[in-house]
């Protein structure tokens, strides 16, 4: 799983915040290692512009990839499966994610999160460079 998206990825995401109704949009750049992806680009907000990034330790496995956030806390994990969904508490936000791998060089993440501090949706596209 994780050697099939080790490389260097172009990501667009965009985001809804149902909390304030807010859609923001994010470009960027991802790295995928066997053992880590990082994340950096430009979140825009409305006429803002504001650096944005993520990170994630990978565990590969067998037969899925372990995702731990950068500080180890577990996050989710990820089969080798086409197509799937991953579930997330965090505190009282529930995540949900669906992931779409559509060959080697294209994959979606959707997520939907709940909980009395977060409400939002998003759905990113990552295209192989």
């Amino acid at each position: 799983m994780a050697d099939s998206i080790v490389g260097d990825w172009t990501v667009s995401r965009s985001m809804i915040d149902f909390l304030t109704g807010t859609t923001y949009r994010f470009a960027g750049e991802a790295v995928v290692t066997q053992d880590m992806f990082s994340e950096h680009g430009v979140m825009r907000i409305g006429s803002r512009e504001m650096p944005a990034s993520r990170r994630y330790r990978l565990e590969p496995g067998e037969r899925s990839v372990h995702i731990l956030h950068a500080d180890s806390r577990d996050f989710i994990e990820l089969e080798l499966k086409a197509a799937q969904t991953v579930r997330h508490l965090c505190g009282a936000d529930l995540y949900v994610g669906r992931f779409f791998f559509r060959g080697p060089d294209e994959w979606a993440e959707a997520w939907r999160v709940k909980g009395p501090r977060k409400n939002y949706a998003s759905l990113g596209r990552f295209c192989r460079q």
